[in-house]
């Protein structure tokens, strides 16, 4: 379905790389971007104290990919990306506002490089206001944030553990919704 579409994903733990998957499942060709230490959730299982060489939490999010590592940090790795974004249909990131446009790379420069890509970005707050830059990770942006959490949870009682994961799938949902209405 989305064969001859190339993707470029800029981002780590699960929400974007969960849809940059879900577009390889569909056909896109989607190259993964790392830093030279790698995504952070490479290590989930090590920083649980589990010894072991597979890791499904990150190959279940990064199937079907290729990857390339880059050291954004610095100019040479900084322009390697913009390279293969020049080449791509949809560049994918969740690297918060901040960080996005310190190195050049927030959606105003690379769309007036590229103006007919499609820059999708995902944040848990929000491009603009004081927790823009916040990091959005599951248990606080989908579940507490939203009063998800509090729902799941007895009459007066505690908080229930929630599933890890549950809502980074529901945005790589999303984003896959946002990112194939954009190409139609």
């Amino acid at each position: 379905m989305l064969e001859g579409l190339k993707v470029v994903e800029y981002a780590t733990y699960v929400a974007a790389p969960g849809a940059a998957g879900i577009m390889t499942d569909w056909g896109a060709d989607v190259i993964k971007v790392e830093p030279p230490t790698g995504d952070p959730i490479r290590l989930f299982f090590s920083s649980l104290g589990v010894e072991s060489d597979l890791n499904p939490i990150f190959e279940m999010d990064n199937r079907g990919k290729r990857g390339i590592v880059l050291d954004t940090t610095k100019a040479e790795g900084r322009d390697a990306l913009l390279r293969l974004i020049d080449r791509a249909d949809i560049f994918l990131t969740n690297v918060r506002p901040g960080g996005l446009k310190r190195a050049g790379l927030d959606p105003d420069t690379v769309m007036q490089r590229c103006p007919k890509l499609i820059y999708a970005t995902l944040t848990g707050y929000g491009l603009e206001g004081p927790d823009a830059d916040r990091p959005g990770m599951d248990a606080a942006a989908f579940w507490a944030r939203s009063g998800l959490a509090a729902m799941f949870r007895r009459k007066g009682g505690e908080p229930v553990q929630l599933r890890t994961a549950l809502g980074d799938h529901v945005a790589s949902l999303a984003i896959v919704a946002g990112v194939l209405a954009a190409v139609h």
